[in-house]
This record gives structure tokens, sequence and C-alpha cells, in this order.
């Protein structure tokens, strides 16, 4: 059950980093985020094969939000923030969700990522 609370963690992260910033027009920030994408975890740690279809919505409802170069950062950030302090997470399938889900993301959730490139 830990386990499942630290997953449920690292996707919250990367789930509503820009959900509850972005409507209200503010910048981006981690301590706003929220569980809009935890039906990603069980490909994220393995489980399954391949993204749920609300784990494909979630990830396009964050991409659409993040409209500017700055939000993107920010959500790279806390990604990578997150996915590394998570056991039981791999770092493969986290980084394989925006692209079996048709997002185009340029950013991965590996900790030596540089996310202001």
């Amino acid at each position: 059950m830990a386990k499942f609370s630290r997953i449920a963690c690292l996707i919250m992260v990367f789930g509503m980093v820009v959900n509850l910033m972005v409507e209200r027009g503010e910048a981006l920030s981690c301590g706003d985020l929220g569980a809009s994408i935890s039906q990603c975890s069980p490909y994220a740690t393995g489980a399954v094969g391949q993204p749920s279809p609300g784990c494909c919505s979630a990830v396009k409802g964050v991409y659409a939000m993040a409209k500017t170069s700055q939000d993107r950062k920010v959500l790279c950030n806390c990604l990578k923030q997150s996915s590394s302090a998570v056991r039981g997470v791999q770092l493969s399938n986290v980084a394989a969700i925006p692209q079996k889900c048709g997002v185009p993301v340029s950013f991965s959730p590996d900790p030596n990522f540089n996310c202001n490139s």
C-alpha cells in the first residue's frame, strides 16, 4: 500500500502541475498538483503494458494547459523531482506515456535531463 501511495504522489505531481494554476492565469507550481493522472500509475509501475484511455485523456489535458515555455519547464522540473523520489516507478514507462498517448512532449523524467533546454 505504501508503494501505491508513493506512485500516486508521482502521478499527482505529473498530472496537476498545469490544471489549477493555468485556469486562474497564474504561473504553474508543483504545490498546486492534484490527482488528474492517477490513472497512469499502473503503466508507470509496469503493472500493465499500455497506458489506459483515462491516463491518456489526463495527459492530453495537462499538455493542453501548458501553454508557455515556462509552464512546460515547471512541468518538466516537477516530473523530474517526483520521478526520482518515488520507488517502483519505471522512468522508461513514465517517459513513454506522452508518446503512447499521442502528446508531443519534448522533456523526460530522467533526473539528468535539462528542463531549461
